[in-house]
């Protein structure tokens, strides 16, 4: 007999299935910072396909947060926050860094965390704002933005991708 549960991760549904009688999970999760990628610089165009020869699908800027799924020759097949597949060359991104982008239409920017913090002088991003992640406080995340300043922003309204790994038994 199985069960299925849902696990909430930057607000999105993921199915943990269970076996009762191994009680092993058949899906784990990893939170690392490995588990994406981050642009390094502005202007960065995601493409088609493996190379330069393919059209741009999206310029991306610094700090974008993207999803590794596969390589190939120097390039690395990436997903958006959207769930749209695209390729990026592997020297414009980088595993070391922890980044976000804003998946809500606007996002609130304080200069502390939790709800009675002071607002930024930049009160609100829109949708696509990307940021690299500093700090982490309860259910806020310390940011710098690509210009050089720090804010804080609600976890829940930003986006950064989770990498999934499958166990079979």
């Amino acid at each position: 007999m199985r069960f299925v549960r849902f696990l909430f991760l930057s607000g999105q549904p993921y199915q943990i299935f269970s076996c009762l009688s191994a009680s092993f999970f058949v899906a784990l999760f990893s939170l690392s910072a490995g588990a994406g990628l981050c642009v390094t610089s502005n202007g960065v165009n995601l493409r088609a396909g493996p190379g330069s020869k393919y059209p741009i699908t999206w310029k991306v800027e610094k700090f974008t947060p993207l999803a590794e799924l596969q390589s190939s020759g120097g390039w690395i097949q990436v997903e958006d926050m959207d769930g749209e597949k695209h390729w990026v060359y592997g020297g414009n991104v980088t595993r070391k860094l922890v980044c976000v982008s804003v998946r809500v239409n606007a996002a609130r920017l304080k200069k502390a965390p939790g709800p009675q913090g002071e607002p930024a002088d930049i009160k609100f991003v829109d949708k696509y704002t990307a940021f690299k992640r500093l700090d982490e406080q309860d259910d806020w995340y310390e940011v710098e933005a690509s210009w050089g300043e720090t804010y804080w922003v609600q976890s829940t309204n930003v986006w950064r991708p989770l990498r999934v790994a499958r166990v079979n038994f």
